[in-house]
């Protein structure tokens, strides 16, 4: 992430128990958060190829939590490359993998999940891949590969390779709804 000058923001990584490897040359990290300006990462463990995030592979597990912005996302394991101290892509695993998108400029709550999901920081877009779902309020969409661009709360199908079509269920609004607003008899 990078502040209005240009430089980029600073990076707090906050840990229980740290240790060098010095045979792979990598850091573990035991009980670990990391914050740089909206970004937010905790999870039980990480491992990183580097201290230095000017290019580096961190692979965390165990209650990954990663949030960006507006976004959640809580998965089982992730694996993050950064480069010029910023989040260039994750890669997030889960049974399922959970996302909330809890923009205040948006009405209804967008949220989702997939067994893979695939953020780029460059374009800014979450890729749902495996098992994809996704509901934005009254409508829903599932499918084996869907693209939610943050940026633009655009929703579309990805790659057709693997041969499931999307499916979207749009539900109308319930009866209770209408009777609540008409007036007495």
């Amino acid at each position: 992430m990078v502040a209005a000058g240009g430089e980029p923001l600073p990076i707090s990584l906050v840990a229980e128990s740290s240790s060098f490897d010095q045979k792979s040359n990598s850091v573990v990290f035991r009980g670990v958060d990391i914050t740089q300006g909206d970004l937010k990462i905790r999870a039980d463990e990480a491992v990183a190829s580097s201290m230095d995030f000017e290019k580096s592979e961190w692979r965390f597990s165990g209650h990954v939590k990663i949030t960006v912005n507006s976004v959640s996302i809580e998965a089982d394991s992730a694996e993050l490359i950064f480069e010029a101290h910023s989040l260039l892509v994750a890669n997030m695993r889960g049974h399922p993998a959970i996302f909330q998108n809890l923009s205040a400029t948006r009405e209804s709550l967008i949220h989702g999940s997939a067994n893979h999901l695939h953020y780029d920081g460059g374009t800014r877009t979450l890729r749902m891949m495996e098992d994809a779902w996704l509901s934005d309020g009254p409508n829903e969409f599932t499918g084996c590969d869907l693209i939610f661009d943050l940026e633009q709360a655009r929703i579309t199908s990805g790659s057709s390779e693997c041969g499931e079509s999307v499916i979207i269920t749009i539900l109308p609004p319930s009866d209770d709804s209408e009777s609540v607003s008409a007036p007495p008899p």
